[in-house]
């Protein structure tokens, strides 16, 4: 792919300029840029691996059938697999550039709107699964959870507007 760089790529890149000496304004940029890209890698590799050690520890919970939710986890097992989940991921963070992104795009987001972003994601997904893509698949899988975080935000910031509102109204 033109265009692509890997982590050694990134490495040699931030090697050298961090040994070029004074950076301009412009390079320090880009040094940044590719400090973050480096960081947001090795979350990845992380993150991936969290989640293999989850799938692998649950595979007693793959089936088919009436009952069943994402990749054939029966609804019953669900809030406790999540519960696991958020345990572990919570306990860890190992995702602190991650979590700077999404906290900067929820702050964005009161200024955006959500209705439209949740509108493309899911025409995304419905474009995916529509042009023969798996709909378990890890695309997919990622695509919902975007869909599903943007919608709880959503929700989250109606009842803070809602809690506000009151508020207010009890001023007066």
């Amino acid at each position: 792919m033109v265009g692509s760089m890997n982590i050694e790529t990134v490495n040699e890149l931030i090697a050298s300029m961090e040994s070029a000496g004074e950076l301009s304004i412009r390079e320090q940029k880009f040094l940044k840029l590719a400090k973050a890209f480096k960081q947001l890698a090795a979350e990845n590799v992380a993150m991936n691996h969290l989640l293999t050690d989850i799938s692998d520890n649950h595979v007693e919970y793959f089936s088919e059938g009436e009952g069943c939710m994402f990749a054939g986890v029966p609804l019953d097992y669900v809030s406790e697999i999540n519960m696991y989940v958020s345990r572990d991921v919570n306990a860890e963070n190992p995702f602190p550039a991650t979590d700077r992104i999404v906290a900067g795009i929820k702050a964005e987001a009161k200024s955006h709107d959500l209705n439209a972003f949740i509108s493309h994601y899911s025409a995304e997904l419905d474009n995916h699964i529509a042009n023969g893509g798996d709909q378990f698949g890890e695309r997919a899988v990622r695509l919902r959870g975007v869909i599903v975080d943007a919608r709880m935000f959503r929700e989250k910031l109606r009842d803070e507007e809602k809690a506000l509102a009151l508020r207010e109204g009890a001023d007066k």
